[in-house]
């Protein structure tokens, strides 16, 4: 009995990445190639803040990140809203009833998965702003975009088809922290702090 029961999840394993393996191939493909046109500066949009592009000071470099992370924000309430929706509409307004943890788990792992990447988002968004040029910073929106395409694919595509949102959103995650990783270490901005005593 445990070899075929074994013999038929392996079987449902192999089915189940079969339909995955092209929805995480097209998002890598689609996200990286969006990401290389921003970085290599062949997007037809650029940042203009106060109508200056070529040089912008740290703190409206600062201020334009914060405000999209305003905007990083809406797929966690639009997730919070999901399970308090669920919750008041049955038995799982009871927190403590067994019964309702059936009812709301699936949103609930939306909402955990979705706080986890915009932790990641935000930090990662705020070390961007600090090494990239202000010709660059249409990085950032860009990056935005993808964040919210990708938790909204993810939450529509849940729990078989989320690998296309996750996907979106670790790759341009990745994507970011090279350009940050490069600036940092290779292009030298930490070694200008560091002094010999």
């Amino acid at each position: 009995m445990t070899i075929e029961t074994d013999a038929k999840m392996k079987e449902e394993l192999r089915s189940y990445k079969r339909k995955l393996g092209p929805l995480r191939t097209i998002s890598m493909i689609i996200t990286t190639l969006i990401m290389a046109l921003v970085f290599f500066d062949r997007f037809p949009w650029i940042v203009s803040i106060d109508g200056d592009d070529k040089h912008l000071s740290f703190e409206k470099r600062l201020i334009f990140t914060l405000q999209l992370s305003f905007i990083d924000c809406f797929p966690l309430l639009i997730s919070i809203y999901a399970v308090i929706n669920r919750r008041i509409s049955t038995i799982a307004v009871n927190p403590m009833d067994p019964r309702g943890h059936e009812l709301v788990e699936q949103r609930q792992r939306i909402l955990q998965n979705t706080l986890e990447q915009l932790i990641i988002k935000l930090i990662v968004s705020l070390a961007l702003c600090t090494v990239l040029q202000s010709n660059e910073l249409i990085i950032l929106p860009v990056f935005t975009i993808l964040f919210i395409f990708g938790r909204l694919t993810f939450a529509l595509g849940y729990p078989n088809y989320r690998s296309f949102g996750i996907t979106m959103n670790i790759i341009s995650t990745i994507f970011v922290i090279l350009i940050i990783g490069y600036r940092l270490i290779i292009g030298g901005i930490l070694l200008q702090y560091i002094k010999s005593k």
